[in-house]
């Protein structure tokens, strides 16, 4: 049974998600860090990239947004697009331009903006800017598939993109002519609005946190809900019983966090991380980088009790199946690269990146299991659609710049040694230097064996003051005569 956990009383927004009691996935949006997919904006390109088929937008943020030439209705509705059709035909610099926000920044790459501007209900999705109609594969009955194709065909126009969903199966037609005139007004709405204003603009913001509990309710007929704000408790309320969901939603007063209250709290703060331990007790290590994913499977504690090859294969079997919950769980996208441990036979192999496949077509976001390269790493992809939750929850390392190492001491050392020796040919008696014990250490040897060899050497007296902290650094304060520096050193 799916359950829901809201927790929508701080600034900070969360929702977790249980599967038969195992958390599946967690979406947290920080009150500066909300999403802004579906947000619609009238923009203005700032640049024509004709290498790329593609253009930047100033839509207001703080990076331009990417727009492929495919996204322009401009181009959509051009009967004779073959692929080929430079971009400069369709858009020009400075014009301005009705855009909808398809995938959040992530690191250094702005939004990725969309012309074809979209509107959704639970049994119809409306898109501005293209010529199309499609009819959901999941009808039970294959002539109500086929009229509702022939419906959406005779009421769009030319410039309407319709979608008819699952839920729409057993609507009337009144209801499906109500949905589509709301829907068009909406856009009608936005239109109006862009003309009032200069670009850039926000035109439409989305509650995308509720929409998510929408959507996640949506997916299953029935389940728990337990929510701490009470207004959102009440709309969801109405909106299960006007869409005929069976669930069963509830409010938590509080004081206490409803996270904590329902044991969630405790798995949040494991999953910035890095090592996963298995039930088994073999374990997965994740490493993030902003270009690809790598998660590494070892056998850890885990010796089992028959062949080498079988134990092998018991951690993999393991291990795909966590991995593909924790890519949902964590929000990781992009190139995913799993090192499973290397197996003998290649029917094994076929397996895990079967359980992958099977376990991964539970995810919402759209993931391709591509297959092993030869020296056994499975290549994985996950659609991006936001920034991964430590993106969200983290931020470089101010020490390390997020490296995860710092120079040693010794380098550092030698560094401030040789900048010290550019200055020995100077005219001044002393110098005065700050650094970490541990570079100080490193710089004058044992015991300052080395200090007398330096003062030698630079030419200069040295006046040596610790920083405090753990950081290996220094900083060269001043030079100057020997009475000057001991006084300001004093």
């Amino acid at each position: 049974m799916k359950k829901m956990i809201a927790n929508l009383a701080s600034r900070e927004k969360r929702i977790a998600v249980l599967e038969d009691g195992v958390l599946s996935k967690l979406v947290i949006t920080p009150d500066h860090q909300r999403s802004t997919v579906g947000n619609v904006y009238l923009g203005k390109v700032t640049k024509v990239l004709p290498g790329m088929d593609a253009v930047f937008i100033d839509y207001g943020a703080e990076k331009n947004g990417f727009l492929h030439r495919d996204e322009l209705p401009s181009y959509q509705l051009t009967k004779n697009s073959d692929g080929k059709a430079a971009i400069g035909q369709f858009v020009r610099q400075g014009e301005k331009l009705l855009v909808q926000v398809s995938r959040d920044e992530a690191g250094t790459k702005g939004a990725k903006l969309t012309g074809l501007i979209e509107f959704s209900t639970e049994t119809l999705v409306y898109i501005h800017g293209m010529d199309y109609v499609g009819v959901s594969k999941k009808f039970k009955n294959e002539h109500k598939q086929k009229r509702w194709r022939e419906m959406a065909l005779q009421n769009k126009n030319r410039d309407e993109g319709l979608i008819v969903r699952t839920s729409m199966e057993n609507e009337s037609e009144a209801v499906f002519l109500e949905r589509l005139s709301s829907l068009r007004e909406q856009y009608k709405g936005l239109e109006r609005k862009a003309a009032t204003l200069k670009a850039p603009a926000l035109l439409l913001a989305k509650d995308t946190f509720l929409m998510m509990v929408m959507n996640e309710m949506s997916q299953t007929a029935g389940g728990q809900l337990v929510i701490d704000d009470f207004d959102a408790c009440r709309d969801l309320k109405k909106w299960a019983q006007e869409n005929h969901k069976e669930w069963e939603i509830s409010h938590a007063p509080g004081p206490q966090n409803v996270f904590s209250e329902m044991d969630i709290e405790a798995q949040v703060e494991k999953m910035n991380k890095k090592i996963v331990w298995l039930d088994n007790g073999g374990y997965l290590i994740f490493e993030e980088t902003e270009a690809f994913t790598v998660i590494d499977v070892n056998s850890g504690k885990f010796t089992g009790k028959v062949a080498k090859e079988a134990t092998l294969f018991a951690v993999n079997q393991a291990a795909a199946k966590e991995v593909a919950r924790q890519l949902r769980l964590r929000n990781i996208s992009g190139i995913i690269l799993i090192d499973f441990i290397n197996m003998a036979q290649s029917r094994h192999e076929q397996e895990i990146k079967d359980i992958v496949k099977k376990e991964t077509a539970k995810d919402e976001k759209r993931v391709q299991v591509i297959g092993f390269t030869d020296l056994g790493i499975l290549q994985v992809t996950r659609k991006r659609t936001s920034p991964s939750l430590s993106e969200l929850m983290t931020v470089p390392c101010p020490v390390c710049s997020g490296s995860g190492k710092i120079e040693s001491p010794e380098t550092v050392a030698f560094r401030l040694e040789r900048e010290l020796l550019e200055h020995r040919k100077t005219d001044d008696e002393a110098v005065w230097v700050e650094a970490s014990k541990a570079v100080a250490d490193a710089l004058l040897g044992e015991k300052e064996s080395y200090r007398q060899t330096l003062e030698e050497l630079i030419g200069k007296r040295l006046f040596l003051s610790f920083i405090p902290g753990s950081m290996n650094a220094y900083s060269i304060k001043r030079f100057g005569s020997i009475q000057e520096i001991s006084g300001a050193f004093k």
